[in-house]
């Protein structure tokens, strides 16, 4: 008997496809899933379950007469609450937009996956417009993580992580702006993609998308499903003028081709972290697998520039970030400051303070990171490093000074290369002593996702897929 919880998006479109499961059976069984579970984990906020079932009965009756539904034929899936989709509103992870109306229409990304087949049940939890590494807001409250309820799902796409890692869906939308589907899927043992910028195209918009370094993706417990997800939502669209044309070939099919002898760069610190001995035992145990492979596996200190000022690089990111979302939200939050969550607030309000001057010095460090990155990618075919400095930190969110002065900042490996823009996937590397999920970080150069996934799956392979205990 297939576990339905915890099959890959994989085995149960195939179930559906040859009608040894009907979609309308798996739409009710999640919709108990969520019933059950998520009053542990608090990962959904908005459910359409008529109207999922509704699809599901007609998608029943296409098959019936042998039509194909596409590659997602009947899968339920979640859609993280920065997102738009019809018939459910969008909250954006904020109290200021709890009361919104419905979506009358999908993002570009949520109508591709309806396309395929996919049934949209539900909306996920995120912090207030994607403005944290965990996840909670005034509107729906705390996500927590279904390895262990005290810690932290990470953020900004927690609830797509949580949802996932526990069994509730196969796969769920989410976004990374500086590691907010990477830091999710390593604390929730789960995989993340940050695909290449613009692979998956952004829109419809009331504003571009600035300053370019947020990525839209899926989330999903494999890197089959992971690949299945590209494979249907990457290609270019005329709303989003610099999204990348679609891929020749399948990300699924890369997955079976094996790998030349790569060089491979390890990267421990970037001069900025101090990564846990777990952590770092997880690196070295990948790398090693990746060696026993027949891949020239070499450790590499190359530093971040600006490692010998940190944080200031940092701070200076999320101050032109926190600018960004005010941009965003400036004429609702110039109306109802108090509308929105005070932290939040304080935020956007200390955005203010940016000067032409912070702008300038902003875009030359992102000069400098590509071109760090670029010396990097002249020697080597792959970086290898960790997702996280840490486990996961606790539900309410980490001490952020005490993370700085600890050096275990939660994006000290991932925001980079939002930045520089290169495809950057996270897959679960074993079990800590504490019983949270460990992780590892693999770095393609530009636009070769396919590279990234498939070495991902390679170590999936050999370390295989784990399940939260309590949730199994």
């Amino acid at each position: 008997m297939t576990d339905l919880s915890f099959a890959s998006a994989t085995e149960l479109t195939g179930l559906i496809r040859s009608r040894n499961l009907s979609p309308t059976e798996l739409v009710r069984h999640t919709l108990d899933r969520i019933a059950t579970v998520d009053t542990t984990v608090n990962s959904v906020v908005a459910l359409a379950p008529e109207r999922a079932l509704a699809e599901a009965a007609t998608l029943e009756r296409r098959l019936a007469r042998g039509e194909d539904p596409g590659p997602l034929a009947g899968l339920p899936i979640l859609v993280k609450d920065l997102e738009d989709a019809e018939g459910l509103p969008t909250a954006r992870g904020t109290r200021a937009y709890q009361d919104r109306p419905p979506a009358a229409r999908d993002s570009v990304h949520v109508a591709r996956l309806r396309a395929a087949g996919a049934l949209v049940i539900g909306k996920t939890n995120t912090p207030p417009l994607g403005a944290a590494v965990h996840t909670a807001n005034e509107a729906f409250g705390t996500t927590r993580n279904p390895w262990n309820p005290e810690r932290t799902p990470g953020g900004s796409s927690g609830g797509s992580a949580a949802a996932v890692a526990a069994g509730i869906v196969a796969l769920a939308t989410a976004g990374d702006g500086g590691g907010s589907t990477r830091i999710p899927a390593a604390l929730c043992g789960i995989v993340g993609l940050k695909p290449s910028r613009g692979r998956i195209p952004h829109g419809p918009c009331r504003m571009p998308v600035w300053p370019q370094h947020a990525c839209l993706t899926g989330m999903a417990r494999t890197v089959q499903d992971t690949a299945l997800h590209l494979d249907v939502a990457a290609g270019h669209h005329p709303t989003d003028p610099n999204s990348l044309p679609a891929p020749v070939l399948s990300y699924r099919d890369a997955l079976g081709t094996p790998l030349p002898a790569l060089r491979i760069g390890v990267l421990r610190t970037l001069g900025i972290a101090t990564p846990r001995p777990e952590i770092l035992g997880a690196l070295d145990h990948a790398a090693g697998l990746l060696r026993d492979q027949g891949h020239d596996v070499r450790d590499d200190e190359s530093p971040l520039p600006g490692a010998h000022e940190f944080p200031a690089p940092f701070q200076l990111r999320q101050q032109v970030l926190a600018y960004a979302r005010l941009l965003d939200v400036h004429d609702d939050f110039a109306r109802r400051r108090d509308a929105f969550e005070p932290w939040f607030a304080d935020l956007l309000d200390a955005s203010r303070s940016l000067t032409p001057a912070d702008l300038a010095a902003y875009w030359a460090h992102r000069a400098r990171l590509d071109h760090w990155a670029a010396d990097l990618f002249d020697r080597y075919d792959l970086l290898l490093m960790p997702t996280t400095p840490t486990t996961a930190w606790p539900a309410e969110g980490p001490d952020v000074a005490a993370a700085v002065r600890k050096r275990v900042l939660p994006i000290s490996y991932t925001a980079v290369f939002n930045d520089t823009g290169h495809p950057a996937i996270s897959v679960p590397a074993g079990t800590a002593p504490d019983g949270l999920p460990l992780a590892v970080q693999l770095i393609a150069p530009h636009h070769r996702d396919e590279l990234a996934l498939t070495a991902a799956h390679t170590i999936e392979t050999a370390l295989g897929t784990p399940r939260p205990p309590a949730f199994t």
